[in-house]
């Protein structure tokens, strides 16, 4: 897992319909420019936030109007900041609805696992649009959405019906591999007249959380991560803000989607597999670098998260590492 900013962005357009961001780490976006009332994107990041580039390009801003947008996550975790001042999640599975509710800007989406994939429709409600759609009934959905949103203050967000699922999947292939801008648009129409399946009543059991609830999680994991030597019970750091040790470990599963404990032992082990393949550090300093005194349980510890030893590892990515570079 890695943390910290989002990295460089190369952009690169095919045509005037296709724009391409490589993203840092391996990630990338690509967005089509189905029309100007009509945008679709594949979202493939590998980073907490999303790259700066995204709010300066000119092709992805707004054009004064409110859009509708649909996300539908393939795997990761993202963080939607609501206008209202409250944070939900958008997960494996889920689609999300949205319709001004949510907020806009660099601030409004955060990836707290480091990883997302999703594809994102945005339409921008138009007369041009309206009769577009009306070919396919489409007119009719986006005006009942457009009315259901008029006294609504969250998005809607739930799991994703397997059509949904289905189309969600030609979208993010067909722009992966373009090769036709029509067969696109045949895509992101089809996705939004599979809205109309969309109950309205899907956020009753949805945990919304708080700004600050939100802060103790993101504040709990820096402190743990500043210094992986240093070990801190879920009390004491519950301590720290004030708030209990239950209330502390429900905020972390919310924002980060696992336990206290399952994550900072993912973050310890590895950092500790980083370490070995730096090179630098013998096996007793990497083991107290990432908390354990004791090498027996350091090594019990990386054979249960990496499945082989730590004397293991090294020499079978040293090997693979020296087959790599003779090639």
């Amino acid at each position: 897992m890695e943390h910290g900013d989002s990295g460089e962005v190369k952009m690169e357009s095919i045509g005037k319909y296709i724009k391409t961001m490589e993203c840092a780490r391996g990630g990338k976006m690509k967005w089509a420019i189905l029309n100007d009332n009509l945008y679709v994107g594949y979202i493939d990041i590998c980073s907490q936030n999303l790259p700066e580039d995204v709010f300066k390009s000119s092709s992805l801003k707004g054009i004064g109007v409110v859009p509708i947008k649909i996300n539908y996550c393939f795997h990761g975790r993202c963080e939607v900041m609501l206008g209202c001042g409250v944070t939900t999640f958008v997960v494996g599975n889920e689609v999300a609805l949205d319709y001004g509710t949510s907020g806009n800007g660099e601030a409004a989406f955060f990836y707290p696992s480091s990883e997302y994939e999703g594809v994102e429709l945005i339409l921008y409600p138009s007369e041009e649009l309206m009769k577009e759609l009306s070919t396919w009934g489409g007119d009719k959905v986006l005006r009942n959405i457009m009315k259901k949103f008029e006294d609504m203050e969250i998005p809607i967000i739930t799991s994703a019906d397997p059509r949904i699922v289905r189309i969600m999947e030609d979208i993010r292939d067909d722009l992966v591999n373009f090769t036709d801008i029509n067969l696109l648009k045949a895509d992101a129409i089809r996705a939004f007249l599979l809205l109309k399946r969309i109950s309205f009543e899907g956020n009753s059991r949805r945990t919304f959380y708080t700004k600050s609830q939100v802060d103790i999680a993101k504040k709990t994991l820096e402190i743990i991560t500043g210094d992986l030597s240093k070990r801190y019970s879920a009390a004491e750091l519950a301590d720290c803000f004030g708030v209990s040790e239950s209330s502390l470990k429900n905020y972390f599963r919310a924002v980060f989607g696992r336990g206290y404990k399952e994550m900072i032992s993912e973050i310890r082990m590895q950092k500790a597999a980083n370490l070995i393949m730096e090179g630098e550090k013998s096996m007793c300093e990497i083991a107290e670098h990432v908390g354990y005194q004791n090498q027996s349980r350091f090594s019990e510890a990386f054979f249960k998260y990496h499945k082989m030893l730590p004397m293991e590892y090294k020499r079978i990515k040293y090997i693979a590492k020296k087959d790599k570079n003779a090639v």
